[in-house]
């Protein structure tokens, strides 16, 4: 998916969330400044991500720790439990959420649209199919779905 659409497909979603009256927030350029400066280069795709609804998303992933100011905890808690479980922690990892604290998302790579990799307690890291748009993009229609 080519940046443009990825930016149109989240920022229709937010009309979606605001009309519930659903919080959303982006995260400003010094906070991403920040992040970047605690976790080396992050992708494009997901700083676009993060500066539409890095700080509130209304109830988009409620339960599911995915917000800018849990990203600390994300990342510690996904070391934290891969350690726990004799799991070798993949040089460059950067978690980008956490569920339930026994289930991890993560990418390795830097580019601008990396591939998402999932750590669940007990088990094997996993190479998913989705890359970091394809991701938000199957949450968003899971989540358009279960709103009907």
């Amino acid at each position: 998916m080519n940046k443009d659409k990825f930016i149109n497909m989240i920022n229709d979603f937010i009309s979606v969330l605001e009309i519930k009256d659903g919080a959303v927030k982006g995260c400003s350029n010094n906070q991403l400044s920040d992040l970047e400066n605690k976790y080396g280069l992050l992708p494009e795709y997901y700083k676009i991500y993060l500066s539409l609804l890095g700080i509130s998303s209304g109830d988009f992933k409620k339960g599911t720790d995915v917000l800018y100011d849990e990203l600390d905890d994300i990342n510690e808690c996904t070391i934290e439990l891969m350690d726990e479980n004799g799991i070798k922690v993949p040089e460059g990892m950067f978690a980008f959420l956490l569920h339930q604290g026994y289930s991890s998302l993560f990418f390795l790579e830097r580019n601008d649209n990396p591939r998402v990799y999932c750590y669940t307690e007990g088990e094997e890291i996993k190479k998913t199919d989705y890359l970091f748009s394809d991701y938000i993009r199957a949450e968003i229609e899971l989540y358009n779905k279960y709103q009907k």
